[in-house]
């Protein structure tokens, strides 16, 4: 074990050291009945709490909902098993990790049944806020999975879990698979499944590297799966670049909107001096940004607008929405 190593873990990895984080992050008999019952109503009520969090787009329950969920065990279980070689951890944590991703949709699926409808996910920000996921996530993901590897390997600093826990979102998307299922948007719905595989292959990236980094792997006696730990974290990191393309993608598409909106914005504002009418708002799709101003008497030329802001909003088109003054005045009384 490197001297870095000691630092980073606090002391020496031994025997006794594997044991204890194995008891906290493996499923394996002599209490392999009891740790599943327990992750499954954990889980289980997780998810319920996520489902009726986001349906109600409320940040606190969500939250909520993070604390309680359970699911980064199996994740972190699986990256202490690739660390260490350990063929039968891996394989019991994928198994675990799988059940719980799929008990999660399915609860957040069964609990929409009865909203659907009446429920329109668009109108709702903290469901929509988990359908695109961003390079940033990756990024945040990345350090999540640090930081939980670091807390998990030190006994003096395991009681960060639940920050950990709270920095990370693992149960909200799987939630929210479901309810858009439920409600009939798949397209959204991959999105939110994209944000979980995000944060699933980092974790098991950065983990199974801070694993690695502790000594764990020099301490522990299964020498033979070396290659096998090998083939693991190569396929980890290969899933984790093929995630950056889509969250690039994402991310450079999100990034576009919001230059288009503020350049229309700076445009609209121009084009209308001297006018009886005030810039409203820009909203940005892939197609065209649509600019809503409202005022009285007669618009300006639109000529003059799309020339301001030809070669500025990246080949979208310019739609322009005149709200009268009197209608908005009527419809706010």
């Amino acid at each position: 074990m490197s001297r870095f190593g000691e630092l980073l873990h606090g002391g020496p990895v031994d025997a006794d050291e594997i044991a204890r984080v194995r008891d906290v992050l493996l499923f394996e008999p002599p209490d392999l009945q009891k740790r599943l019952i327990r992750f499954g109503v954990l889980l289980t009520l997780a998810a319920a709490i996520a489902t009726y969090g986001l349906l109600g787009n409320s940040v606190a329950t969500v939250i909520g909902a993070m604390i309680v969920a359970p699911l980064m065990l199996p994740i972190m279980g699986l990256a202490f098993g690739i660390s260490i070689g350990d063929g039968r951890a891996i394989v019991s944590s994928i198994v675990v990790g799988l059940g719980g991703i799929a008990t999660a949709v399915a609860v957040g699926y069964v609990l929409s049944l009865a909203v659907t409808s009446a429920f329109d996910p668009a109108n709702n920000a903290q469901i929509m806020a988990r359908t695109s996921p961003r390079l940033v996530d990756l990024m945040a993901a990345l350090a999540t999975g640090l930081a939980g590897a670091f807390a998990t390997g030190r006994k003096d600093v395991s009681d960060t879990l639940p920050g950990v826990a709270i920095a990370i979102s693992l149960v909200p998307p799987l939630a929210n698979v479901g309810i858009l299922l439920a409600v009939g948007r798949s397209d959204l719905a991959l999105g939110s499944l994209l944000l979980f595989v995000t944060n699933y292959f980092a974790i098991l990236l950065t983990g199974s590297l801070v694993f690695g980094l502790m000594g764990f792997p020099q301490a522990s006696l299964l020498k033979r799966t070396a290659r096998a730990r090998r083939v693991s974290v190569a396929i980890v990191v290969l899933m984790v670049l093929l995630i950056s393309i889509p969250l690039g993608i994402e991310s450079l598409t999100v990034f576009r909107q919001n230059a288009a909106e503020g350049r229309a914005a700076e445009g609209t504002r121009t084009w209308l001096r001297g006018s009886d009418y005030r810039y409203v708002s820009a909203t940005a799709t892939d197609q065209a940004v649509t600019i809503v101003v409202v005022g009285e008497g007669t618009l300006p030329p639109e000529d003059g607008l799309r020339n301001l802001l030809t070669g500025r909003l990246f080949g979208k088109q310019v739609l322009v929405e005149a709200v009268p003054s009197h209608a908005l005045a009527f419809e706010t009384r």
